[in-house]
Order: structure tokens, then C-alpha cells, then sequence
């Protein structure tokens, strides 16, 4: 075999190895996205998420732009948009559905921001008071929003009560949107009376279960 290709063959040979390298670093950089905020881990999930997935329930908090209203509960902080995209790139989702949270009570801006933020493919769920008007419900479907929250698990912390649910239902059936329940198991069960004939409803983390004595208070080491 002549030196020449004996040369050629030890560059070849060299060349894919280096290109096997580099191809295995990229996928380790593929997988290792760096930290994100409030999310354990540093690596893509083993399972890649399919075309068009869904993160179906989530909460941005934008102090520095939208103001909370004072709470028991304590926001997370590096909660906003910005952070939430490094969420979606890491665990590969597209679409997305964002949630006004109690730290903001009824003030829906911050979740109208982020839809436009996040664009076409993000809708909202709102938290909302019987008395709001007309005008501000087509505001907030133009917006994307589809759909409202009752969060009702703690009472120390509820911005909304039982009986908005009717009247505010009814309001919104004829937009097409949805009625979510977050509750305790027996609150489930205290409240099954409630008729969702005209309305979509959805329970949100139903598996609560009751963590509460019979005097209401809960016990010791539960959340």
C-alpha cells in the first residue's frame, strides 16, 4: 500500500472520529440546557414531547410589571415570561395555557400580557368577580382568554366563593368557555349539587384529599 493512501486513510479515519465527537457533544449540550428557575434539573426529558404539546396549567408572576395584592401565599420569584420560555425549550412543549394565580387576585393583566407574549398558540383562564362587565369579558377573549378559575381549596387564601360560581358561569357559557374548579375532595363531595348542565366545568388538581379535622383546622405535617 502506497504512503499516500495510507495518509488518506489516517486522515479519514481521524476526521470521523472527530465528527462522532463533536456529534455526541451536541447532543449532551442538546440535552444539558442549563438551570431553569424554579424547575429541578439541567437536562431535556427522555421523552420528547410530541408535535403541538400542551402545558396545560401554569401561573407567570410579573412583579416588576403588574402588581400583586397582598397574600398569605408567597409568589416564586423569576416567575415571568422570560423564565417560562427557557421552561418550554428545555421540556419541548409549544403550546401553553396561562392562569391568573391568587397573588394577583382578580387583576387578569399580567395573564392577558403573557398570552401576547407567548402568542397564537397560548390561551388564558382568568379569575373573575360577578361584577364584571361586559365590555371587560370580550376584552379578555379577544385576548385568549377561555375560560375562568375557581380556587376554593383554602379559605384563608380564596379570592373567589362558592356561590360566584352560578352567576358567573352563566355569564360566560355563551363565550364558549370553560369553568375550572380547584377544591378539596369534600368540598367536591359538600358541593355536588352544583349544576354544570349550561356550563363546561373541569376539576383541577382533584386530588386533593381532605387534610382537615372535623373542626376545619388541618393537622399536623399536611399541606
Amino acid at each position: 500500500m502506497s504512503g499516500d493512501r495510507m495518509a488518506r486513510r489516517a486522515f479519514l479515519r481521524r476526521t470521523g472520529f472527530a465528527a462522532l465527537g463533536a456529534s455526541l457533544a451536541g447532543r449532551r449540550d442538546a440535552r444539558a440546557q442549563g438551570a431553569v428557575p424554579n424547575s429541578e434539573g439541567t437536562e431535556s426529558p427522555n421523552l420528547k414531547a410530541p408535535a403541538n404539546a400542551c402545558d396545560c396549567h401554569m401561573h407567570i408572576y410579573d412583579p416588576a410589571r403588574f402588581r400583586m395584592v397582598p397574600s398569605q401565599r408567597v409568589p416564586p420569584a423569576d416567575a415571568a415570561v422570560p423564565q417560562y420560555r427557557l421552561l418550554q425549550r428545555r421540556i419541548g412543549t409549544s403550546r401553553v395555557v396561562v392562569v391568573t394565580p391568587r397573588n394577583y387576585a382578580t387583576e387578569n393583566d399580567v395573564t392577558v400580557d403573557a398570552i401576547r407574549q407567548l402568542g397564537a398558540n397560548a390561551r388564558g383562564v382568568a379569575v373573575l368577580h360577578p361584577r364584571v362587565t361586559n365590555v371587560e369579558l370580550k376584552r379578555l377573549h379577544e385576548a385568549g382568554v377561555r375560560g375562568i378559575r375557581f380556587s376554593l381549596n383554602d379559605p384563608a387564601t380564596a379570592i373567589v366563593s362558592i356561590d360566584m360560581v352560578e352567576p358567573l358561569s352563566k355569564r360566560v357559557a355563551d363565550l364558549g368557555w370553560h369553568v375550572q374548579f380547584n377544591m378539596e375532595g369534600q368540598q367536591v363531595v359538600e358541593w355536588a349539587d352544583l349544576n354544570p348542565v349550561k356550563w363546561r366545568g373541569c376539576w383541577q388538581t382533584n386530588a386533593h384529599t381532605s387534610s382537615r379535622t372535623e373542626s376545619g383546622s388541618r393537622r399536623a405535617g399536611e399541606t
